[in-house]
Parts: C-alpha cells; structure tokens; sequence
C-alpha cells in the first residue's frame, strides 16, 4: 500500500518506524518516482540497507548522505538538510522491531541516572560480554 501525501507528508502504517531521514528520502523517492529496489540497484546496495538507513536501524555514514543526496539531486531534487537529519537520527536509538526484553532494558537504562564510578564499572561489563 502506497503511503497517503497530505500537506506535502508523508502517512501511512508503514511510515511510524521511519525516522525524519526516512521520511524525508522516501517522499523524495516517491516524487522522483522510484522505488526503493530501484535506488538500491542505481546505489550498488540491497534494499534492506537502505530501509535500515531509513528506519534507524544501522547508523548513517557522511559518505552514504553525500550520495543520496546526490543521487537525488540528479534527479532534479534538492534536499537540504538530508546531513542535519542523518546527524539527529545516528543520535536516536529505534526500538522498533527490537527483542521486548532487550528494549525494555534499553528503556530501564535510559531512565536511570549513573554515578561516573558505575558508568565505568557497566562499560567494563560491556566490554568483557563482548570480548565472550
């Protein structure tokens, strides 16, 4: 199902796991009439990476912005604040799709307030569960 444009946004179910990055790529997709497979293909990467990309699920690398934007500027559409949205969306966390323990964990820890001193001893934790 095609997402619904009012007042020049985006809506639709499938829009409320997308960040502002998304939205904003996506609507420029449908105005230069292409699909994500397509854009996909022309950039050398699967759609999966770029609906990550879009939903906040993997980080947006500088490099990836640039050509976006560029690809998208080829196609006669200018978007000007694509690097300040990729900025605020690699500095969110989403939970969408996300284990529910997991994310209520991530929840649990965002709420707490910690001491520099357990800060250190939870980044240490972190570390040796990685390193295993």
């Amino acid at each position: 199902m095609n997402p619904l444009i009012v007042d020049g946004r985006l809506h639709g179910n499938d829009m409320v796991n997308l960040t502002e990055f998304g939205i904003v790529v996506r609507k420029a997709r449908l105005d230069a009439k292409v699909t994500q497979r397509e854009m996909a293909a022309s950039l050398g990467v699967t759609s999966a990476f770029l609906s990550n990309l879009e939903k906040g699920r993997s980080k947006i690398p500088e490099e990836w912005v640039a050509r976006i934007e560029t690809f998208f500027k080829d196609k006669g559409i200018e978007l000007p604040n694509l690097f300040k949205l990729a900025d605020v969306a690699n500095r969110s966390i989403s939970l969408a799709g996300m284990n529910p323990q997991k994310a209520m964990m991530l929840a649990a820890f965002a709420r707490t307030s910690f001491t520099r001193k357990q800060m250190e001893k939870f980044s240490q934790l972190l570390g040796e569960i990685k390193e295993n």
